[in-house]
């Protein structure tokens, strides 16, 4: 769990109406914010929330705006990165799946991590030149 982002597809281009009180069922690109945390059940019931109740980090948020452009995968790692300090080695040796046969397949390919790192960099470079459009806000990105 943790963040939803953009990239809602479907026959309504994207838009949809759920009346007050009403429940509605739609697929949304996410990725998780929180490491480690049990993955989403389509069982339990979501609460769609604008990503800064969850995060104040600008990095974060810049890197979930990216979802649609990039693929999830890929933005799940640069999402870990920032959000939960994880290094590129962690993520690089991070087991996706498990075989039978003892051999185990990585989480994220070196392509993924290649582009989620440029990700990160473009990320930490927008959400710097946000900080420093903010009125009257000194920019402290280089500090996080």
């Amino acid at each position: 769990g943790g963040g939803m982002g953009g990239g809602m597809g479907g026959g309504g281009g994207g838009l949809f109406n759920v009346a007050p009180e009403k429940a509605g069922k739609l697929k949304v690109i996410n990725v998780c914010l929180e490491h480690g945390k049990k993955d989403p059940n389509p069982r339990v019931a979501y609460e769609i929330k604008p990503i800064e109740s969850f995060t104040k980090n600008p990095k974060v948020i810049e890197v979930v705006k990216m979802l649609g452009q990039v693929d999830q995968h890929t933005v799940q790692a640069a999402a870990w990165h920032y959000s939960n300090g994880m290094t590129w080695d962690e993520l690089a040796n991070k087991v996706g799946v498990k075989h039978l046969n003892g051999t185990k397949e990585p989480y994220f390919s070196r392509d993924q991590l290649f582009v989620a790192h440029r990700v990160a960099v473009e990320a930490a470079r927008r959400a710097e030149e946000n900080a420093s459009k903010a009125p009257g806000k000194e920019s402290s990105l280089s500090q996080q």
